[in-house]
């Protein structure tokens, strides 16, 4: 088992120690050391939070464990469950961490996950109280909790309040995240006026900043949108990365300019950048949305040649193409890339697959991925032979 997840579960149990008379009082005790395995298997997020609580209570160790937090609140903030996640983030402020600003932004952070900017807000507020100093990292927690609560006009509010009422020296990392905010609202002219109040106030815009400004002009206003973004990274200094050249193929591709996104590929290679899975799935998108299979498949082809890794946009791209063409090894071949990476793909395409390798008469293929589809270690996939083409098919071959 080599996923994130799989992992979790192989974790055994934290030290010990007990628990504080004023925590008994908080929550329902249970009589054993809880284990993390015992919690990541509880199905139930009411006995769930109530196991958490306690295993926090138990050890400071722990309570650094941020890969365990992450998974456990993903799973509250994903079934709406916001009153497990108060109940559990509310006891967190009796503990001695919470005089350390890097536990009360993780805490921050967490709210923002459940899409809690509120309780968020309400704890930055709450820090000199519990003897946690404020600064630049607890605000920009602040206002990435907005921006993951997707509240982003309240991010530009935050940042205009509490920067005059605090007297925070900013950051590059404060500007870009208020950006992102406001590009997401679509208030890119803003947008650019805080990129000009980010360098008046003496700080450099970093290739991150562009990135974000990028990726939004050139969303709505297209290619040409971006232009004046990419000239302006060039006047300020900043090194393109592939992001950056990935967000301008993108634009090309997507205004049909293929043979001019081929050359900035050669470009991006020529400066020494290396293309990523990214970057080719573009190409292949592009040249199959032409009608272009055999280029599409090209691409992907320097995609392996480049040692890169396809990934679940290349194979919901690729495959329905290729059981079309009859390429059905290049399409067995990728499918079982996909179950090696442990990438979660749509179900109906597996057996897309599967089913027009046993119309091919390629039995011992498709047999190989059910059987794969039902060992998968992170999702098991219903995948079937359909007996009676399996029998047709091997009449045929008799």
């Amino acid at each position: 088992m080599s996923t994130p997840c799989a992992r979790l579960f192989k974790i055994g149990k934290i030290h010990y120690t007990a628990p504080t008379t004023a925590a008994k009082t908080r929550i329902t005790q249970i009589n054993h050391p809880i284990t993390v395995k015992e919690l990541l298997t509880t199905v139930d997020l009411d006995e769930l939070a109530t196991k958490f609580k306690q295993k926090a209570i138990e050890s400071h160790r722990f309570r650094k464990r941020t890969n365990i937090y992450d998974y456990v609140f993903a799973r509250l903030a994903g079934a709406n469950r916001h009153s497990l996640v108060e109940d559990i983030l509310e006891t967190h402020k009796s503990f001695d961490d919470i005089t350390k600003e890097g536990f009360a932004v993780r805490i921050i952070f967490l709210y923002g996950t459940a899409g809690m900017l509120g309780h968020a807000r309400k704890l930055f507020d709450e820090m000199p109280q519990l003897n946690c100093e404020r600064t630049i990292l607890s605000f920009n927690a602040l206002l990435r909790a907005g921006v993951k609560s997707k509240r982003f006009n309240e991010v530009y509010e935050i940042f205009r309040e509490y920067r005059s009422k605090l007297s925070l020296s900013l950051s590059v990392i404060s500007y870009n995240t208020v950006i992102h905010a406001l590009c997401e609202m679509g208030s890119l002219s803003e947008a650019m006026e805080m990129l000009d109040e980010l360098k008046k106030n003496g700080l450099q815009p970093s290739v991150i900043t562009f990135n974000i400004l990028l990726e939004a002009f050139y969303r709505k206003r297209g290619f040409l949108g971006g232009e004046r973004l990419w000239t302006m990274m060039e006047e300020d200094n900043v090194c393109r990365d592939i992001h950056s050249y990935n967000l301008t193929l993108e634009a090309l591709v997507n205004q049909g300019e293929l043979s001019t996104a081929v050359i900035l590929f050669d470009v991006l290679v020529d400066e020494g950048l290396k293309p990523n899975p990214i970057t080719f799935n573009i190409f292949i998108k592009g040249y199959y949305d032409q009608g272009n299979v055999n280029e599409g498949i090209k691409w992907y082809k320097a995609l392996l040649e480049s040692e890169n890794v396809p990934n679940r946009m290349t194979f919901s791209t690729l495959v329905p193409e290729l059981c079309r063409i009859g390429e059905y090894e290049l399409a067995f071949d990728l499918t079982k890339k996909m179950f090696r990476r442990q990438f979660v793909v749509d179900e109906a395409m597996l057996q897309l697959v599967v089913n027009e390798l046993v119309k091919k008469s390629m039995i011992l293929e498709a047999e190989e991925l059910v059987e794969l589809g039902k060992t998968n270690n992170f999702v098991q996939y219903n995948l079937t032979l359909y007996p009676e083409q399996v029998t047709a098919t091997g009449a045929e071959q008799n």
